[in-house]
């Protein structure tokens, strides 16, 4: 009778450890579903913002973000424009082409980069204005939260730090 009940002891011990592993798993559906209902949304600073506008090229594909301008005086980043370069495996060797922001018909910038072909590789884009709307950007990587290039799945990020006065 001792054996038996250690062994349903020891039963029970296991099924509840099992039972505490996998119910995250069980449950992620209910709960993600919760907090969309709340309608809490990632802040843009993180996100890059909504893609207001795509440009096609030849193979590949410039999304525009719409601006993103601190929320309050507590968040520590300067205005910025994220660029996406999608799918990063169709685009040249080189990268050196003007993009128009707001979509006036005249360009903003003139972006250059290298595109190598390994995912790890460093990254390291020159930005040059072309108009008073951006900052100037010279071999930056990934040293800044709002001024960077980096490859995120199946693209390549440029973040533009923004004039403070361009809103």
């Amino acid at each position: 009778m001792t054996r038996l009940k250690s062994i349903l002891g020891y039963t029970a011990a296991a099924l509840t450890v099992a039972a505490a592993r996998l119910l995250p798993f069980l449950l992620m559906h209910f709960f993600t579903r919760g907090v969309a209902a709340t309608g809490l949304r990632i802040d843009p600073v993180y996100t890059g913002g909504e893609v207001v506008r795509e440009i096609a090229r030849d193979g590949y594909r410039v999304r525009v973000h719409r601006a993103v301008y601190p929320a309050t005086p507590l968040q520590r980043v300067e205005p910025f424009v994220q660029l996406d370069w999608t799918p990063a495996a169709a685009l040249p060797a080189q990268i050196s082409e003007e993009v128009d922001l707001d979509g006036d018909g005249q360009p903003d910038l003139r972006a250059r980069f290298s595109v190598p072909r390994g995912p790890n590789s460093e990254l390291r884009v020159d930005v040059e204005p072309l108009g008073p709307r951006v900052k100037p950007l010279r071999g930056v990587g990934k040293e800044s939260f709002y001024a960077m290039i980096a490859r995120v799945r199946e693209a390549i990020v440029v973040r533009v730090p923004l004039a403070t006065d361009a809103r």
